[in-house]
């Protein structure tokens, strides 16, 4: 079980890194704790937190990988390993996503209402 909430707490980490990039605080800081979410025993915090990282796969990575192929592109630059990282990133958090459902089921089991 440890190494999922490991898993998850990297990768809201590594979001938490990619707005720090572009200095957009607020964002950085409610990602670098939205892991301390984890320690509230609720099943419903697990989806809330797993919706989070799944919508940040397509709204943040997504877009971001997409921009960066784009610019590396213009400027005829080798594009195609930035694709295979960010490729990498995006299948890292959807593992994310795909762990916290372990926590899920571990805590709706031993929850009077599982969600």
């Amino acid at each position: 079980m440890w190494w999922r909430v490991s898993w998850i707490i990297v990768a809201f980490w590594l979001l938490s890194a990619h707005f720090l990039r572009y200095d957009q605080l607020v964002l950085t800081g409610l990602f670098a704790f939205a892991p301390m979410g984890l320690l509230i025993k609720h099943p419903v915090v697990i989806r809330l937190l797993q919706a989070i990282l799944f919508i940040s796969v397509v709204v943040v990575w997504g877009t971001t990988a997409i921009d960066a192929v784009q610019m590396r592109i213009a400027h005829d630059a080798p594009w195609i390993r930035l694709t295979i990282i960010m490729g990498g990133v995006m299948l890292f958090s959807l593992g994310a996503v795909w762990s916290a459902n372990g926590i899920w089921r571990n805590r709706a089991r031993y929850s009077k209402t599982a969600f």
